[in-house]
C-alpha cells in the first residue's frame, strides 16, 4: 500500500518545477487566510486565525502552502498535539484545499504534508477533506489512509439554508409551527440584539446552563473570550442575544467566513420558553446574514439519520423528533453530507495493528477505554 499518492518521477519533477512549496508556522498568515476565504471549499478551521484560537487549548499549527507565480493555489494547515498512548497527533480539518478541482495537485499537497508530519514527529495523522472534497476522500484509502476511529469536531451531516432567496420564500420554506413560533416570539416581546465582548459572561452562563440540561461540557469563558478577541476584529464572529423584558434568555454565536454563516454555538437558559426566544433568535440571525450578503446559512451539524431522511423526503426518526436537530429542521433547508475523517499511522507495525487487529477489537472494553482517553485529550480540535 502506498504511503502517499504515487506518481512517477517525471510527473513529480514537473510538479516541483511548476509549484513552490512553503512551510509556514507563523501565527498570522494573511495570504493563506485570504486564499481560503475566496476559494470554494475553504473553511475557517484551516485559517491561521483559527489556529491561534486552538493554541489556547494546546495545539500548534504548521501549514504547507503551495504557490504558483507568487499566488497561493493550494495547501493544508495541520494542527499538532501530544496525546496519550499515541504520541504526537496531527489533525487537518477541512483540507487540503485547492484553487481548482485537481487530483494531482491534491496529491502533491498530501505528499508535502507527509513530509511536514514527519518533521513534526507526528505518529498519527487525521485528515478530514473539505466539504466539497468527496473525490479526494474516495482516493485516501488507496493512499494508505483508513476511516478514522477518533470522532473529530467538524460534523459530517448538516443543514444548509439558501440565503439567495427572498425572506418571504425562506419563511415559506419553514415548517408551519416554526413560522408560527417566530411570529409569536416577536409579538410577545422577544428582542434580539448583537452582543459585544461585554456580553460573553452572559453567553457563557447561558451556555453552561444549556450544557447541564443537555449533558455536555461547554468550553469555558477564557476560550470563548480568546475566540472573540481573535475573530471578531476580522468580522468573522458575531454574537446575538435574545432578551425578554431585558433579561437575556437565549444566545447564538456564529462564524462568518467566505459566503457562509456557521451557527457555531447556541444556548438557552430554559426560561420563558412559551415566548419562543429560540425561534425568534434564529430568524433574526438569518435576516442579518442575508442583509450582509451571505449566501448560505450552515446550522453546523444535525444527526446523520435526519440528514438522510431530509434528503429522501422522509419523516425523521421518532427518536429524534424532540431534539436540537428537529428544532433546526423546522427552519427548512437542505440536508448535506461532508466527507468523513481518515487517519494514517506512520509506524509500519502500528499501521498493521490498526488495520489488522484494532478494527476487530474496537467494540471491546479495552479499545473503548483507549478511545475515550484519546477523545478526551483531543477535545477542541
Amino acid at each position: 500500500m502506498a504511503i502517499c499518492p504515487s506518481v512517477d518521477a517525471t510527473v513529480a519533477s514537473a510538479q516541483e518545477a511548476v509549484y513552490q512549496v512553503h512551510i509556514s508556522r507563523e501565527a498570522e498568515h494573511p495570504d493563506w487566510d485570504a486564499f481560503l476565504e475566496r476559494t470554494p471549499g475553504g473553511h475557517h478551521t484551516q485559517t491561521s486565525a483559527w489556529a491561534q484560537v486552538k493554541a489556547h487549548l494546546g495545539w500548534e499549527a504548521a501549514r504547507v502552502v503551495v504557490t504558483r507565480g507568487g499566488h497561493v493555489v493550494a495547501g493544508a494547515q495541520m494542527q499538532t498535539r501530544p496525546l496519550p498512548l499515541v504520541g504526537a497527533v496531527g489533525y487537518v480539518s477541512k483540507g487540503p484545499v485547492c484553487a481548482a478541482e485537481d487530483p494531482d495537485l491534491a496529491g502533491f499537497v498530501l505528499r508535502e504534508l507527509h513530509r511536514l508530519a514527519r518533521t513534526c514527529e507526528v505518529r498519527y495523522l487525521v485528515v478530514q477533506p473539505p466539504n466539497d472534497g468527496h473525490a479526494l476522500a474516495c482516493r485516501l484509502p488507496g493512499w494508505g489512509f483508513w476511516p478514522s476511529a477518533i470522532p473529530v469536531a467538524q460534523p459530517t451531516a448538516t443543514l444548509l439554508l439558501d440565503l439567495d432567496r427572498d425572506l418571504d420564500d425562506i419563511l415559506a420554506g419553514m415548517h408551519a409551527s416554526t413560522r408560527y413560533n417566530i411570529r409569536l416570539g416577536l409579538r410577545r416581546g422577544i428582542v434580539v440584539r448583537q452582543g459585544t465582548e461585554r456580553d460573553l459572561p452572559v453567553f457563557c452562563r447561558i451556555l453552561e446552563t444549556t450544557g447541564q440540561r443537555q449533558g455536555f461540557a461547554p468550553e469555558g469563558e477564557a476560550y470563548l473570550s480568546e475566540m472573540h478577541r481573535i475573530l471578531a476584529p476580522r468580522g468573522w464572529l458575531r454574537l446575538f442575544i435574545a432578551e425578554y423584558q431585558g433579561e437575556p434568555v437565549s444566545a447564538g454565536l456564529v462564524i462568518c467566513f467566505g459566503d457562509t454563516v456557521f451557527y457555531k454555538r447556541g444556548a438557552w437558559s430554559g426560561l420563558h420558553g412559551k415566548h419562543r426566544p429560540n425561534e425568534a433568535l434564529q430568524w433574526e440571525i438569518l435576516r442579518w446574514a442575508k442583509a450582509q450578503g451571505y449566501r448560505t446559512y450552515d446550522f453546523e451539524g444535525i444527526e446523520p439519520a435526519c440528514a438522510r431522511a431530509v434528503m429522501r423526503g422522509e419523516p425523521i426518526p421518532e427518536s429524534l423528533s424532540h431534539t436540537v436537530t428537529s428544532f433546526k429542521l423546522g427552519f427548512g433547508g437542505e440536508g448535506a453530507f461532508f466527507p468523513d475523517a481518515y487517519d494514517y499511522v506512520y509506524n509500519p507495525f502500528l499501521r498493521w495493528m490498526r488495520r489488522s487487529v484494532f478494527h476487530r477489537i474496537e467494540g471491546s472494553t479495552v479499545a473503548h477505554r483507549m478511545l475515550n482517553r484519546i477523545r478526551t485529550s483531543a477535545k477542541g480540535v
